[in-house]
């Protein structure tokens, strides 16, 4: 054989074969430990951080807790308010605060509720929204 061919014809003894297989197996094992204590160790810089950061907070909280002075006594609520929304008879004025407290966080502080009403809604085949949007995707074609 030419000297040439020895080189490229792999080695396939036994010892050799064990060797790869043993030293990748090492390999892997090492790597992941090493990911498991680099882990371990940001959870545990992490965790220090936030109780510092915490710990900071409710300092400054109690701190600021001694200062505040007692509020002024709350203004009474005006009767009749000509901007205030109708409310249908069967809704609570809390059912309407919220309402009006969700519109504004969600639209800002321009939007205006003008009236609040129950809707009814009716069912086909006595089926809630979601079910029928389940029959209709599960049965639509392709």
């Amino acid at each position: 054989m030419s000297p040439i061919l020895l080189e490229l014809v792999p080695d396939r003894s036994a010892t050799f074969t064990s060797t790869v297989v043993i030293a990748g197996a090492g390999i892997v094992f090492l790597m992941l430990m090493l990911l498991i204590i680099i882990f371990y160790a940001f959870g545990k810089i992490v965790s220090s951080a936030e109780a510092k950061a915490k710990k900071g907070k409710t300092e400054k909280i109690t701190k600021s807790k001694h200062k505040l002075p007692t509020p002024a006594p709350a203004p009474k609520a005006v009767a009749s308010n000509a901007n205030a929304p109708q409310v249908e008879a069967g809704i609570s004025g809390e059912v309407v605060a919220a309402i009006a407290a969700a519109i504004a966080v969600s639209e800002g502080e321009g939007a205006v509720v003008k009236s609040i009403r129950k809707v009814n809604v009716v069912n086909v085949k006595g089926r809630n929204p979601w079910a029928n949007a389940a029959v209709y995707d599960n049965t639509r074609p392709f």
